[in-house]
Formats: C-alpha cells, sequence, structure tokens
C-alpha cells in the first residue's frame, strides 16, 4: 500500500475490489470489505475526494487482501488518518495478521504499531541497527 492511497473517480469500492481480487464474487468481496469497513456504507461509494484519509486507507487495505499475495507490504498506513481510525487500523491489522496466510511487513514509525509485529527491525540511515522478537 502507498502512504497516501490513490482515488479514483467513477470507480466505486465494489469496481475497485472486483478489479483487485480479479472475480466479481459479490460474497467475497463483501468479505474483503468487512474486514476493515461497514460494507453497506462503502461498497457502493465512488473511491474519490468524498472518503475520508482513514476510509481510503481501510479501501485500500481490503484491496490488497483481495489480491492474496505471499507478501504484502504496508508503507506507513497510518499516514493521513485520524486518532480514531488510527485505532480501527490497528484492529484491521490484528485481524488480518490472525487470519491471513501472508507475511505483513509494516514499515511505520508508530511505537502502536509495535504492538502487533511478531519481529521488529530497527532501520536508521538506512542501516539496519537491531532485529528482535515481541
Amino acid at each position: 500500500t502507498f502512504q497516501q492511497p490513490v482515488r479514483f473517480k467513477g470507480i466505486t469500492v465494489r469496481d475497485l475490489l472486483e478489479l483487485a481480487a480479479g472475480k466479481k464474487e459479490e460474497k467475497e468481496i463483501c468479505s474483503l470489505l468487512g474486514k476493515v469497513v461497514y460494507v453497506r456504507d462503502y461498497i457502493d461509494r465512488e473511491v474519490n475526494s468524498s472518503l475520508s484519509g482513514g476510509e481510503i486507507k481501510r479501501i485500500e487495505i481490503a484491496t490488497v487482501l483481495a489480491r492474496n499475495t505471499k507478501l504484502t507490504i504496508f508503507d506507513e498506513p497510518e499516514a493521513g488518518i485520524d486518532l480514531w481510525s488510527f485505532n480501527e487500523l490497528i484492529d484491521a491489522f490484528v485481524e488480518i495478521k490472525e487470519n491471513y496466510a501472508g507475511t505483513l511487513l509494516i514499515i511505520s514509525h508508530q511505537e502502536r504499531i509495535l504492538n502487533i509485529a511478531d519481529e521488529i527491525v530497527v532501520i536508521a540511515n538506512g542501516v539496519v541497527k537491531n532485529i528482535g522478537k515481541k
């Protein structure tokens, strides 16, 4: 994912998830979206500037999960979201961690994200300074 997710005027959340998943099974699309937002509030909304930073970030996470990859990299997923959305984002990552078969790599400066990590790598000035288990 990106620090600032891309917005797409004219494309609905449903369309975006269908593209990401490569299929059009509504039950699966709703299941993915349901991991990060209330489905009925978002499925037919456009992915445009009417969505808040937290909303667009959670929808982006759903599109990444739809890809079902072995490795997913999140670059500062908390960027541009408010405190309430940040707490929901943490909850979404906990659920993803418990139910996702692949590896999640989260790049962040937020200490609260460390609490959900299995392993932490500290990088300073482009050099790995420390690696450890939680």
